[in-house]
C-alpha cells in the first residue's frame, strides 16, 4: 500500500514538469542549431519549433497553475479573467505582445553557445510571463538581460522596442527596431512595429517603407490582422496627402481611437464608477477595447469588456467581443473561454450577427467545420448582414476555409 501524501504526489508532479520543460527549452535551441548548420529546412524548422513552443508554454502555464494552488486562492471572476489574459500574454498572439511565436521566423544569433542560447531562451519565457501580469517596465529589463547575452536577439530588440513604444518613448523604441530590422530584415513583427513607430514620429514615408517590405513577407495572419486593426494603411496613405483618409480601416481606427479618448478617464482609473451609471454605451466600450487590442494592450482591453459584464452579465455585444478579442488567440484554452462567451451570446440572442460571425471563425480554428457552416449560414439568412462582418468573413477566407 503505497504511503505517498497527497503533498508528495504534487511534488513529483511538479518536478517532473519542470524536467519536461527544461528538456524543451534544451530542445529549441537544439533546433536552432540543427536550423544554424543547414539541417533543416525552413518548413520543418518552423513546425517543429511552433510545436516545441506550445509545449512548453502548456507546461509553464501548468506549472503556474500549481503554484498558484499551492498558495493563497483568488476567489473573484475579476482575477480569474486576469489569469487567462496573463496565459495570453505568456502564449499566443493577437496585437503587438503576441506575435512572436506565430511569426515563427528563424532568429539570428546562430554562433553563440548552447548555454548562453538556453539561458537566453528561458529569459524570453519569463519576459512574456511578466508582460501577463501587465509588468511593462518589469518585462523590458527582462529583454534587457536577453540582449545582454545576445546583442542581436532580434525577438528581444523588437519587443523591447514595441514595449518602449507602449510606455511613451517612440524615440527609444525606433533605435531598438532599427537594429532587429537590419539584424533580421525578414522579421514582419518588427516592420508592423516600424511602421506604427515611424507614425508616431511624424514619418509616414518611413512607415510606407516598413509596410511595403511587409508586405514582401510570409507574414502569419494575425499579424497582418494587427495591421488592419491599427488602421496603419489608411493612416499613412492619409498622412501622405492620398485619398485613403476615409478607407473603412482608416475609419474604424478612427472611431475606436475617439471610443477610448472618451471611454478611458471614465473607466481606466483606480476605482472605476460602476459603468452603468457613467451614460458610455456598451458599443462605445467595445470600441476602446478594440483600440487598446490593436495597440497590444490586451489586458487592459479585456478589464474594460470585464466592467461592462460585471453590471450588464447579460449583454450580448459585450459577450460577444469579450469572447472575440481571447478566441482569436487561437490558444487552446483560451479560444474554448471565447466560444463559452460567444454561446451565452447566441443562448441569449440566437440571431445575434457578431457572434454568429465570431463564433464560426472560432469554430474553424478548432476544426470544427460542421459548426463553423452552421453558424455562417444562419448568418447568411439574416436580412440585415452588418458590412463590416461581410468584410471580415471575405478578408480572412472563411468560406475557403470551411468548404
Amino acid at each position: 500500500m503505497s504511503t505517498r501524501t497527497e503533498p508528495d504526489r504534487m511534488s513529483a508532479l511538479a518536478r517532473a514538469r519542470l524536467e519536461q520543460r527544461d528538456f524543451l527549452l534544451r530542445s529549441l535551441d537544439d533546433l536552432e542549431a540543427e536550423f544554424d548548420a543547414g539541417d533543416l529546412d525552413d518548413i520543418d524548422y518552423r513546425n517543429l519549433k511552433a510545436d516545441y513552443t506550445r509545449r512548453a508554454a502548456d507546461l509553464i502555464r501548468r506549472i503556474e497553475r500549481q503554484e498558484s494552488a499551492a498558495g493563497p486562492t483568488a476567489g473573484t471572476s475579476w482575477r480569474r479573467a486576469l489569469a487567462w489574459t496573463a496565459m495570453v500574454l505568456v502564449v499566443a498572439g493577437f496585437a503587438g505582445f503576441l506575435l512572436a511565436q506565430f511569426s515563427g521566423n528563424r532568429r539570428p544569433g546562430g554562433s553563440v553557445t548552447g548555454d548562453i542560447r538556453a539561458s537566453a531562451r528561458g529569459l524570453l519565457f519569463e519576459a512574456r510571463q511578466t508582460l501577463g501580469t501587465g509588468d511593462l517596465p518589469g518585462a523590458v529589463e527582462v529583454y534587457d538581460q536577453v540582449l545582454e547575452l545576445q546583442p542581436s536577439n532580434v525577438e528581444a530588440l523588437a519587443y523591447k522596442g514595441w514595449l518602449e513604444r507602449l510606455q511613451g518613448d517612440p524615440e527609444a523604441a525606433k533605435l531598438l527596431l532599427d537594429d532587429a530590422v537590419a539584424i533580421d530584415p525578414q522579421y514582419p513583427d518588427a516592420h508592423v512595429f516600424s511602421a506604427a513607430v515611424a507614425m508616431d514620429l511624424g514619418d509616414p514615408q518611413a512607415a510606407a517603407a516598413h509596410l511595403k517590405l511587409f508586405d514582401t513577407l510570409d507574414a502569419p495572419p494575425f499579424v497582418s490582422q494587427l495591421v488592419d486593426s491599427m488602421g496603419l494603411r489608411g493612416a499613412i496613405t492619409a498622412a501622405l496627402g492620398g485619398e485613403a483618409a476615409t478607407t473603412p480601416d482608416a475609419a474604424v481606427a478612427a472611431r475606436r481611437k475617439a471610443a477610448l479618448d472618451k471611454v478611458g478617464p471614465i473607466l481606466m482609473v483606480d476605482n472605476p464608477p460602476a459603468f452603468a451609471g457613467t451614460g458610455i454605451s456598451v458599443t462605445e466600450v467595445v470600441d476602446a477595447s478594440e483600440a487598446l487590442a490593436s495597440d497590444g494592450q490586451l489586458i487592459d482591453a479585456v478589464k474594460l469588456i470585464d466592467q461592462v459584464i460585471a453590471d450588464l452579465p447579460d449583454d450580448v455585444e459585450a459577450l460577444a467581443a469579450r469572447g472575440w478579442l481571447i478566441a482569436r488567440t487561437r490558444n487552446p484554452e483560451l479560444l474554448k473561454a471565447g466560444i463559452v462567451y460567444l454561446n451565452r451570446a447566441l443562448e441569449l440572442q440566437p440571431d445575434y450577427p457578431n457572434a454568429l460571425v465570431y463564433r464560426a471563425f472560432s469554430l474553424e480554428f478548432v476544426g470544427d467545420t460542421e459548426g463553423a457552416r452552421a453558424d455562417l449560414k444562419a448568418f447568411d439568412a439574416l436580412d440585415q448582414k452588418p458590412a463590416d462582418l461581410v468584410e471580415l468573413i471575405d478578408r480572412f477566407g472563411l468560406r475557403q476555409s470551411i468548404g
